[in-house]
């Protein structure tokens, strides 16, 4: 983290591999998909990689909308 220049007492290695896996989900739609995902971040149980995927209104919206 020092070499980073982050405060090792605001962000955690933690925080970092939430922030990362997050961001993979939203911005990279087409390209991630959850099984990726629970590789890269070397999770064995799929249900611990599920916390990342956060289903905003927007998206339920555009979901039913589709129809």
């Amino acid at each position: 983290m020092e070499k980073a220049g982050l405060p090792p007492t605001r962000f955690t290695l933690h925080h970092l591999r939430h922030t990362f896996a997050t961001l993979m989900l939203q911005q990279n739609k087409e390209n991630v998909d959850l099984r990726t995902l629970q590789e890269l971040l070397g999770h064995e149980n799929i249900t611990s990689t599920q916390v990342y995927t956060h289903v905003e209104f927007e998206q339920k919206k555009k979901a039913i909308d589709y129809f």
